[in-house]
């Protein structure tokens, strides 16, 4: 091959060359925000169900008292109560 085509093709593959190593930058910066914001939304989704386990645990807790004190009412209406006056009122009876 000429000296002039050799030159040629090597002035081609350096700007092909940085070309791509801007490409490469480019990918690198998606991939840094990218990542960023994969790990904030992850975090804010790790906040949101522990919320919703706390929520739901207690919501749990205080649906379960009620109905165990009513199952205990239907087994035993005259051993259950649910106040002192109740109980007091059940003694009038």
């Amino acid at each position: 091959m000429p000296v002039e085509s050799l030159s040629t093709l090597l002035k081609q593959l350096a700007k092909e060359k940085r070309s791509l190593e801007n490409q490469v930058k480019d990918y690198v910066l998606r991939l840094e925000r990218e990542s960023k914001a994969y790990h904030k939304i992850n975090d804010e989704r790790h906040i949101y169900l522990a919320k919703m386990s706390q929520v739901s645990g207690s919501h749990q807790v205080s649906k379960r008292q009620p109905m165990n004190q009513l199952h205990r009412m239907k087994e035993n209406p005259k051993r259950v109560s649910l106040s002192p006056e109740s109980n007091f009122l059940s003694n009038l009876v």
